[in-house]
């Protein structure tokens, strides 16, 4: 019998031998259906990835299960001794153009985005990006970012500072990148994500700050994460027209302005931080209604207002064009004050000229408030009629000049006082005018 039975087992062993083989391999397959490989530990990665930051419930679905998470991050948060600018600099990639970047920063200079009038109304130069509204920043090359306040101040640079400056680059396969590195170009072909990269961008920008702002005990209160995101380009819908924060434009109650009906524009991100307006004659809807405007009364406007360290940054890029009423030496490093000077007190001379081959020929006017408890900056601009053909000049008299001063005292003035409007709901106070600033050329 032992023979026969080792007889059998011998022409038994190949096939099972066979059988376990088959087994084990589909043991494998079972176990890497239901989430094995790479996907478990990836997904842990995540969630301890840049200091435990990363919203893990929005970014859980771009974890890859082909290759580990390759992550790279350092910064005063994750150091504290460390010598760094950052207090986070963190990738995390899955391959296959799947990842995420993040980056923030306590500001002890400028930040490192435009925030000139035209920036906030004509993103990207006029080609659009997203905003969300409630968050202070835009979507742009480094991803989307956003400026949040830190009343207690922040650790980790050796200069105190309140302003933490967040960036956050989700990608999803699409763009043929990896997200791992924030210098490139963060947008699509076209020079824009696609929306909900965009949000899903905000989003992340948004966990950090708030993680962040609570590690840093800054005792302000959470910013709210966005849950859409809002196309600034015009072609589709010009969502910026008409808002209620603008209305103050109209060229029936603004002594000195063309009179008849105008287009207004403002900015879309409803911040506390920065608000723009701008509001144009309306040349097809006044045709035939009322007669083309005369030289050198005024067609366009604008006003901005920016807090904080926006003011601060604004008021640097404008002074960086020579664009400023004036740079003085005071204690705090900001502009000197001017006051409200006459033509005469300013030298202004009685006659200018403007070329055709200036950009946008305006005057400015700069003054100064306290708004939600906090330096602000804000800035008015008329643009005057001008009709030039190519090569021609046109020459400003001081009568001219002087109903553009006076115009654009009193767009300032019913900027500052509209009820609707911003200085309004950040409730300015102390105003003190600057100076104007002839931008002819």
């Amino acid at each position: 019998m032992r023979g026969l039975w080792g007889r059998v087992w011998q022409r038994r062993t190949p096939l099972v031998v066979l059988m376990a083989v088959v087994g084990i391999a589909g043991a494998v397959l079972a176990t890497r259906d239901s989430g094995g490989g790479h996907l478990a530990a990836n997904r842990a990665q995540l969630r301890k990835a840049c200091d435990g930051t990363l919203p893990y419930g929005d970014l859980e679905r771009l974890v890859r299960d082909e290759r580990p998470g390759e992550l790279r991050q350092h910064g005063t948060m994750l150091a504290p001794g460390q010598e760094s600018r950052s207090l986070l600099d963190c990738s995390l990639s899955w391959g296959d153009g799947y990842g995420v970047t993040v980056h923030a920063e306590a500001l002890v200079s400028d930040v490192p985005e435009a925030v000139e009038t035209r920036d906030l109304l004509e993103p990207a130069g006029g080609r659009g990006t997203f905003v969300a509204p409630g968050t202070t920043g835009q979507y742009g090359k480094r991803g989307a970012w956003l400026v949040a306040d830190c009343l207690g101040g922040l650790g980790g640079r050796v200069r105190p500072t309140t302003d933490l400056y967040v960036t956050a680059r989700v990608t999803d396969g699409t763009d043929g990148t990896d997200g791992t590195d924030s210098t490139d170009d963060a947008t699509a072909g076209n020079g824009k994500p696609d929306r909900a990269t965009a949000l899903l961008g905000f989003r992340t920008a948004v966990h950090v700050a708030n993680a962040l702002t609570k590690a840093q005990h800054c005792g302000s209160g959470p910013l709210t994460t966005p849950t859409a995101v809002v196309d600034t380009d015009e072609t589709h819908g010009a969502p910026g027209q008409g808002l209620r924060k603008c209305e103050w434009i109209d060229g029936s109650s603004l002594p000195g302005v063309a009179s008849g009906s105008w287009t207004t524009l403002g900015d879309l991100q409803e911040s506390t931080g920065l608000s723009a307006c701008a509001g144009e004659w309306d040349a097809e809807k006044n045709a035939g209604e009322r007669p083309r405007p005369k030289q050198w009364q005024v067609t366009e406007v604008e006003a901005a207002s920016w807090s904080g360290i926006l003011g601060r940054s604004a008021y640097d890029s404008y002074e960086r064009e020579g664009h400023v009423p004036g740079w003085g030496a005071e204690d705090d490093g900001r502009p000197s004050e001017a006051g409200s000077e006459t033509d005469a007190d300013r030298g202004v001379r009685q006659e200018d000229r403007v070329s055709s081959y200036a950009g946008r020929p305006q005057l400015a006017l700069w003054a100064r408030s306290v708004c939600g408890g906090r330096t602000t900056y804000h800035r008015v601009a008329v643009f005057p009629e001008i009709r030039l053909e190519d090569g021609e000049t046109a020459v400003i008299g001081g009568k001219d000049r002087a109903r553009l001063s006076t115009a654009a005292r009193t767009v300032l003035d019913r900027y500052l006082d509209a009820d609707d409007g911003w200085p309004a709901s950040a409730k300015c106070r102390d105003t003190k005018v600057l100076g104007e600033v002839e931008q002819w050329h």
